[in-house]
């Protein structure tokens, strides 16, 4: 590559340190210089051009919209600088180290007298491994638009986007830019509206109206609006003030005639007998009142992380089975964010692990009230049968043989001496027996304590 640009060894130094430190590399200046009369090979020890000939600041410093990591230094050489080659250039830092040095074209750069008529412009791209390092120059004072720029820019379709053929720009507030685009012959009319209201006699259906006419009227009976159509439930107009009812209704029950109601002429949406399902667009209707259909109800009222129990071998929409199973963070990221690693990390990246419900008990957390003390939460604990002594048969019947043993020892029978007197067969027992001979077994011998119980399926809210 014969022309590039690249980082100092000394501004790589400086971004190091920013980046360690959390502070900031301000570029400020550049400078543009001949080589001493030669093209030049930069490398990364320079500390500064070969000869310097022109130094300014910066114009812009800006990020790459695409990539944040990418910056771009953009410096403007004025018409009036020229009369030198230029073969070199740098972009120096607020206290003046070169960060950014390169190699260019020979370029012989002009001034007026010679005809030039545009300012150079250069543009340098860089990348750094943090973007925050790098602290963005656009000063009002100091920037300079280009040419370009502003021909990319500064056009219509950037200033007013949107719109379509045949609309044109309308102010939508008094304030700067507030605009928006709408066809021509769009227009807001309001028009007060003219109410009357009559009470029915009994088997009225002619009604004379004193302040409205039946030029663009509604008529509403007990508050629900019927149609001007032929018919039963309709009205039809027979003058310009008189109506009739297409049949009678109870009496005393209210007529209303609004002249210039909206609905009018239009299709009456929300009518009471319809109990909101002449609603056109429910979902929009819900998320503008800020509610939950009946499915999301289902689906969102409770919070992550809620423990159900079910009559069923499915885990139901919303629910995952509690089993243990290492389940996606990202798929179910509220339940990650409530439970966390707390039952199993998963695999420590993508995955993390749900509780093992499957055949416990639940025991509520302690927390702090030292009941059970020293538990987390979320821990398991091991079945345990508290300490106790059966009740001493050795006394209760001093002159009997037991199984185990017998002594005479303070006329107390039992093994060991006579110390173990309150032993018995081992088996479970209901207590029906008198002589352990025959020992009659309480429920199902087995290898746990347990009370009695019902499996249900446990399930937890993702």
């Amino acid at each position: 590559m014969t022309y590039r640009t690249f980082h100092t060894k000394l501004g790589l130094q400086l971004l190091a340190q920013a980046e360690a430190i959390g502070s900031q590399i301000r570029l400020t200046h550049f400078a543009v210089g001949d080589g001493a009369g030669y093209p030049i090979i930069p490398n990364a020890n320079m500390t500064g051009l070969v000869r310097e000939r022109f130094r300014a600041t910066v114009n812009r410093v800006y990020q790459d919209p695409e990539n944040d990591n990418k910056f771009t230094v953009e410096i403007i050489i004025p018409v009036s600088v020229g009369g030198f080659v230029m073969r070199e250039i740098g972009v120096f830092d607020s206290n003046g180290n070169l960060i950014i040095v390169g190699n260019i074209p020979d370029t012989q750069k002009p001034v007026a007298a010679d005809g030039s008529y545009t300012d150079t412009v250069y543009r340098i791209p860089f990348m750094v491994s943090n973007a925050e390092t790098v602290q963005l120059n656009i000063d009002p004072n100091v920037v300079i638009a280009t040419h370009s720029w502003i021909l990319n820019t500064l056009t219509p379709a950037y200033l007013f986007p949107g719109g379509t053929t045949g609309q044109v720009l309308k102010k939508s507030s008094n304030e700067d830019g507030k605009t928006y685009w709408a066809d021509p012959a769009d227009a807001n009319v309001f028009v007060d509206c003219v109410e009357e209201e009559q009470q029915l006699a009994a088997n009225q259906t002619i009604v004379t109206f004193s302040h409205v006419t039946t030029t663009g009227l509604a008529i509403y009976i007990d508050g629900e609006r019927i149609s001007n159509k032929t018919g039963a439930d309709g009205w039809q107009a027979t003058s310009a003030t008189d109506i009739l009812l297409g049949k009678s209704y109870p009496a005393d029950s209210i007529i209303l005639g609004v002249q210039n109601d909206p609905l009018g002429s239009a299709p009456y949406p929300l009518s009471q007998n319809q109990n909101f399902a002449d609603i056109l667009n429910k979902p929009l209707a819900r998320e503008n009142l800020n509610v939950f259909s009946r499915d999301e109800v289902k689906q969102n009222g409770l919070p992550a992380g809620t423990v159900v129990h079910f009559c069923r071998n499915t885990a139901p929409a919303g629910f995952l089975k509690a089993n243990g199973a290492a389940v996606s963070r990202a798929t179910y990221s509220d339940l990650f964010a409530v439970i966390g690693v707390l039952f199993g990390n998963g695999d420590g990246v993508n995955t993390f692990n749900l509780p093992d419900l499957r055949g416990e008990f639940i025991r509520c957390w302690d927390d702090g009230w030292s009941i059970d003390p020293y538990r987390l939460l979320g821990s398991k604990q091991a079945q345990q049968v508290q300490k106790h002594k059966h009740v001493s048969f050795g006394e209760a019947y001093p002159n009997q043989l037991w199984p185990f043993g017998s002594s005479n020892k303070l006329n107390k029978m039992g093994s060991n001496g006579g110390l173990d007197y309150d032993n018995r067969y081992f088996y479970t027992n209901d207590g029906t027996d008198t002589d352990d001979a025959t020992p009659n077994a309480s429920g199902v011998i087995g290898n746990e304590t347990r009370p009695r119980n019902m499996a249900l399926l446990a399930c937890i809210k993702y």
